[in-house]
């Protein structure tokens, strides 16, 4: 099967950082036929640079720069419609994929046209830290995961893997900051699509402090509050687990960061 990988990269990455991931996306069991990488508005000589050396290591990367930083949402709409491929693949830009990791999703893909999107488990590990990696299992069949999804994100963005027409089909991305995904798979499950995760690790994400420091705080807190609003009015969150969402979501996004963190390692891990 061929795909296209969709990446978006903008001003505050780190050239190191893009090298490698792209690095290990390419040189996989099964590449991408074509890797559609947004610059998200301008970027900083260095980045710049490394773009530049990657677009001539790897002629499969189609380079779209955008005039202005729109927000990754807005960044990766406008990537879906470069992608040549209906099956997409996503990855961040710091992260590493394991050799294996397309060539086990697209198998599966072939195997059950009725998934709409696939992800799999994680890994997550400091550069700090480096032997410490910490497993983030996810639901494994489409009911578990139309259950957990109610709740939690149900899909590790950086591994998923779906049909295009079918993301479409529901409006794509949109601009939901640290949030663009849960929204568009919110609104799949709605439609009745079905997902599927893999019960292996296939991408390693690089976690740091900042990583929970982003996903707290009031206006996340909102933007959290917002998306659950919007899931009620889907028919996903029928009465009192409405409540319950909400309580969760101020729990997660309002403790302290140090607090967040071990919410995130420890309560929100299977």
């Amino acid at each position: 099967m061929e795909f296209s990988l969709l990446m978006s990269v903008y001003g505050r990455e780190k050239p190191k950082y893009l090298k490698e991931a792209i690095a290990s996306a390419m040189d996989q069991t099964l590449p991408p036929k074509e890797l559609v990488l947004v610059g998200d508005g301008p970027l900083p000589l260095p980045l710049a640079k490394a773009v530049e050396e990657l677009c001539g290591c790897y002629p499969a990367i189609r380079f779209v720069p955008l005039a202005e930083n729109v927000g990754l949402g807005r960044a990766l709409a406008i990537g879906l419609k470069h992608c040549s491929h209906d099956i997409v693949a996503r990855m961040d830009t710091d992260d590493i994929c394991l050799p294996c990791r397309f060539e086990l999703q697209m198998a599966y893909l072939a195997d059950h046209p009725e998934c709409s999107v696939l992800g799999s488990w994680i890994e997550e590990f400091d550069p700090a830290q480096p032997g410490r990696g910490r497993l983030k299992k996810m639901p494994e069949t489409a009911e578990e995961i139309a259950a957990y999804g109610k709740f939690r994100n149900p899909v590790n963005h950086m591994t998923a893997v779906f049909r295009r027409e079918r993301v479409e089909a529901v409006g794509s991305y949109r601009h939901d900051p640290l949030l663009e995904d849960y929204d568009l798979w919110l609104r799949m499950l709605a439609a009745g699509e079905k997902f599927h995760n893999l019960p292996r690790v296939l991408v390693r994400m690089r976690v740091e402090e900042s990583t929970y420091e982003r996903r707290g705080g009031i206006q996340y807190f909102r933007r959290y509050l917002k998306l659950r609003r919007e899931e009620r009015e889907l028919g996903l969150l029928p009465g009192s687990d409405y409540i319950k969402a909400v309580l969760g979501t101020a729990l997660m996004t309002l403790a302290p960061s140090g607090l967040r963190r071990l919410i995130y390692q420890r309560g929100l891990r299977r």
